[in-house]
């Protein structure tokens, strides 16, 4: 199998981490333009958390069968589908602002967003460590 995930997981995690950072940016300058910016790299980078969860699934059906241990799958997987709910519910708020809705609220937003991108990273520690620990998805040829 084509190793499609590792291509695309470094995307969302630049993307999402600097919407996350953009929300900072904006309590001290140019709010509007950097809560802007958030909402795009929030939306590009959900975009392409969808792809690494896919594509994260396809990899695992390819290593499951190896011996890389499942529950370092199982918790990489769980971190990585956390990930991605908790940065859709911050999109749901960032929405439910933009529709009037709710009152903005960046104390909420950036709570919720460093403790997405603390998750984010998290899952992608576990990531990195089925590959240099496990072995996963490397092919060894002698």
């Amino acid at each position: 199998m084509h190793p499609i995930h590792p291509m695309v997981v470094h995307f969302p995690i630049a993307l999402l981490s600097s919407s996350v950072l953009f929300d900072l940016l904006a309590t001290k300058w140019n709010p509007e333009q950097f809560r802007s910016a958030s909402l795009y790299t929030l939306l590009l980078g959900l975009g392409g958390a969808l792809l690494s969860v896919i594509s994260g699934h396809m990899a695992e059906e390819a290593v499951e069968h190896t011996s890389v241990p499942e529950q370092a799958l199982e918790i990489h997987e769980k971190l990585g589908f956390a990930t991605f709910w908790i940065f859709a519910g911050l999109l749901g708020l960032r929405v439910t602002e933009w529709l009037g809705w709710m009152r903005g609220r960046p104390v909420l937003t950036i709570v919720l967003g460093v403790g997405a991108v603390i998750v984010l990273f998290v899952a992608s520690y576990y990531g990195g460590s089925l590959v240099y620990d496990y072995g996963a998805g490397v092919i060894l040829k002698r």
